[in-house]
C-alpha cells in the first residue's frame, strides 16, 4: 500500500495491531456506497492511536480506489480566525480531491493550492470547472471579510461535491472538539464560536458522512450530545489487546533497537495495560538508566515516566487533572479525585464522597463540581449522576498521587515504587502459570529475531547464512531487503492472510523470501506446509511479487514425509540455532 498522506506515526511500520477497528471501519467505508453508514465519533483520550487508525483508514481508502473519495482535515491546537480556517479547510478538501481523482500525489505536498486563486487555475487545468462558481464565491466572501458565510461554504463543499459528481466522500476530521476551542469570530481571537453545532444539518448525510475523533470523553458528553443529538454513532477505542500489545513491543524494540527479552515483553505489556501510548513513551523516555533487559531497568524506566516532571506519561496526564483543577479550583477536587482513584473498581455516589471527605459543601454544590471533573475526563461518569468512579487506569493513579497527594495526606515515592514492584510480580507469576499458553508469544519473539537477522546481517553474511538454511535456489543470495515485517492482509480482504515473514527484495532480480516460523516443541507437518504454501500463493498476488523463496524455519524441525513435501516444491527450510541468536545483551528464556 502507498502512503499518500504521510502519517503523524514516522515509519509506517510502526503501525500495529488494531485489526478489530481496522476491520469494522473499513467495512463502514464500504457501507458508504449504499449510503448506509451513519457519521460516526471515535472517542478515547489523548495519545491513545485515533489519529493513526484514521489516517492508516485514509491512506487504505485512497489507495484502494473503489468508489470512495477520503479527506482528511486535522483541527489545530492552536488560536485561528474563523474566516483563516474555512479558507485551510476549503483549500485542503479541493487538493485532496483533485489529488485522489488524478492520482497525483503532487496535489498532496508541493502542488497543494496555496490560496483561493491557486485552487482556480488546479481545477480549470484537471478539468474540475464545476468548482469554479464556488471557489469565485469563496473569494467574494473572503473580500468581504464575511467569515460565517466562508465557513457554510467551505463545511458544505464535501457534501456539495458528492452530490452534485453522484460520489462518495469520507470526511476525516480529526479533533472535532477543538471547534470549539480553538476557533474565533475576530481576526484578534478574542470571541470563541461553539462551531461544532454547525454540523447539525451536514452531519446527517450518508453520501459524505463524517469519521470524527475526540480527545475529550467528558467534553463531548457535556457538549455534543447537546449540539448534534441523535447524529453521530460512537465508537470507544480501547487499549490493544494482549498479543496485539506484545506484538507492538516486539515491533518497537526491532525498530527503535532496543532489546526487550523474551520473558520481559508480556510483563511489559502487562504493566502498561495494552495502552500503545505508554508503550511508546518507556520506549522513548528520557531516563537515564532506560534498558528493559531486567525488572530493575523496566519499572525504573515506568517510575521515571510516572513521577519525573520529564515524563511523557506524567505530562499527558497532567494536562487534563491541570485542567480539572484549574476549573474546579479547590483542594476538594482532588481530594475528590484522589479518593476515586483509590476505589477505582467501583462507583461512588455522591452520598460517600460527602461524608468520607468531609468537604463541607451542599450535595448541589458537589454534583456541579463533579461535572466539571467528569468534563475534564479524569473521573468518570457512573450509571447516573449520582455515581461516579475513578479512572480505570492504574499508572494515572500513580500520576496524580505523585503530583498531589501530599497537599491532601502526605506522599511517599516509595509507595509507587512498592506498587508497581507488586503489579511485577503478580504478572511474573501469572506469566509462569500461562506458559503451557505461551507458544504464540515464543513463536512472536523468534520472528523478530529472524527478522533481525534478515535486516541487519544476511546480505552482509551471505556465506553464514547460507549454511543455516537447506534446499534454496542454487542461485539464491540473502539480499539487502526495502522491507522485512511480519505481513497481514488488508481487512477488506476476504481472508485473513497472517505470515511471519515478507522479506521484500529492493532489487526485482533477487529473491524475495516468505517465511513461516515454529518456535515449539512438536514438529513441522505436511499440513501446515500445505496452509502455508496457499496463503504465500495468495501472498505474492496481492503484493505482486515475481521473484520470491517460501522458507519454513522449526525450531524442533519436520516429519519426514513434511521434508519430501519442502524438497518437492521447491520451500527452503531451517531448524539452525543460529537463526535464534538473541543480540548480546538479550538474555533467552
Amino acid at each position: 500500500m502507498r502512503i499518500w498522506l504521510k502519517e503523524r506515526i514516522g515509519n509506517p511500520e510502526l503501525f500495529t495491531g488494531r485489526k478489530k477497528e481496522l476491520t469494522y471501519f473499513l467495512n463502514w467505508i464500504e457501507r458508504i456506497k449504499r449510503e448506509i453508514s451513519m457519521s460516526t465519533a471515535i472517542l478515547s483520550r489523548r495519545k491513545t492511536g485515533k489519529t493513526a487508525i484514521m489516517q492508516r483508514l485514509y491512506n487504505i481508502t485512497f489507495d484502494k480506489n473503489e468508489g470512495v473519495i477520503p479527506f482528511y482535515f486535522e483541527i489545530r491546537e492552536t488560536d485561528q480566525w474563523l474566516g483563516s480556517f474555512a479558507e485551510d479547510f476549503f483549500l485542503s478538501f479541493i487538493s485532496q480531491y483533485v489529488a485522489f481523482k488524478t492520482r497525483s500525489h503532487a496535489y498532496l505536498t508541493f502542488e497543494r493550492p496555496k490560496n483561493l486563486t491557486d485552487a482556480l487555475e488546479i481545477c480549470k487545468k484537471e478539468g474540475f470547472d464545476f468548482m469554479e462558481n464556488t471557489i469565485r464565491g469563496m473569494q467574494v466572501r473572503k473580500r468581504d471579510g464575511d467569515a460565517d458565510f466562508m465557513w457554510e461554504i467551505a463545511r458544505e463543499m464535501p457534501l456539495d461535491v458528492a452530490t452534485y459528481t453522484d460520489e462518495y466522500i469520507l470526511q476525516i476530521i480529526d479533533e472535532f472538539q477543538f471547534l470549539n476551542r480553538y476557533i474565533h469570530r475576530d481576526t484578534a481571537c478574542k470571541n470563541r464560536i461553539n462551531l461544532a453545532g454547525s454540523y447539525l444539518h451536514t452531519a446527517e448525510y450518508k453520501n459524505a458522512p463524517l469519521l470524527i475523533s475526540f480527545s475529550c470523553v467528558g467534553w463531548l458528553s457535556d457538549e455534543i450530545l447537546h449540539m448534534l443529538p441523535g447524529r453521530f454513532q460512537f465508537h470507544y477505542l480501547e487499549s490493544l489487546p494482549e498479543d496485539e500489545a506484545v506484538e507492538m513491543i516486539l515491533r518497537y524494540s526491532h525498530l527503535e533497537n532496543i532489546p526487550v527479552p523474551e520473558d520481559i515483553v508480556p510483563l511489559m505489556a502487562g504493566l502498561t495495560e495494552g495502552n500503545p501510548f505508554y508503550i511508546t513513551s518507556l520506549f522513548r523516555s528520557k531516563y537515564p538508566g532506560k534498558d528493559f533487559i531486567s525488572e530493575k531497568g523496566l519499572l525504573g524506566t515506568l517510575e521515571f515516566e510516572t513521577l519525573h516532571s520529564e515524563g511523557t506519561i506524567r505530562d499527558i496526564w497532567m494536562e487534563y487533572a491541570g485542567y480539572a483543577m484549574d476549573k474546579a479550583n479547590s483542594r476538594n477536587a482532588k481530594s475528590i479525585v484522589l479518593y476515586l482513584s483509590k476505589h477505582r473498581k467501583r462507583e461512588v455516589s455522591r452520598e460517600e464522597l460527602l461524608k468520607k471527605l468531609n468537604l463541607g459543601i451542599s450535595d448541589s454544590e458537589l454534583e456541579k463540581k463533579l461535572k466539571v471533573i467528569v468534563k475534564a475526563d479524569v473521573i468518570e461518569q457512573g450509571r447516573s449522576n449520582f455515581y461516579y468512579r475513578g479512572v480505570r487506569d492504574n499508572i494515572f493513579d500513580k500520576v496524580f498521587r505523585g503530583v498531589y497527594a501530599d497537599e491532601i495526606e502526605g506522599f511517599d515515592p516509595k509507595e509507587i515504587t512498592e506498587e508497581y514492584k507488586a503489579m511485577y510480580e503478580i504478572l511474573k507469576r501469572d506469566n509462569r502459570r500461562l506458559m503451557g499458553e505461551y507458544s504464540h508469544y515464543r513463536g512472536k519473539f523468534a520472528e523478530y529475531l529472524i527478522i533481525d537477522k534478515l535486516k541487519k546481517y544476511a546480505y552482509a553474511n551471505n556465506r553464514v547464512f547460507l549454511s543455516m538454511t537447506e534446499n534454496l535456489p542454487d542461485d539464491f543470495k540473502f539480499a539487502e531487503y526495502k522491507t522485512v515485517w511480519s505481513y497481514s492482509a488488508s481487512p477488506v480482504h476476504k481472508r485473513d492472510i497472517q505470515i511471519d515473514i515478507l522479506a521484500v527484495a529492493a532489487d526485482k532480480n533477487d529473491y524475495s523470501l516468505i517465511g513461516e516460523v515454529k518456535n515449539r516443541k512438536s514438529r513441522f507437518s505436511v499440513k501446515e506446509a500445505r496452509e502455508f504454501v496457499k496463503k504465500a500463493g495468495e501472498l505474492e498476488e496481492l503484493e505482486h511479487i515475481d521473484k520470491s523463496v517460501y522458507f519454513v524455519f522449526s525450531v524442533n524441525g519436520f516429519y519426514k514425509n513434511t521434508l519430501g513435501y519442502l524438497e518437492k516444491h521447491g520451500i527452503a527450510r531451517s531448524s539452525d540455532p543460529r537463526w535464534l541468536k538473541a543480540p548480546k545483551k538479550v538474555t533467552m528464556i
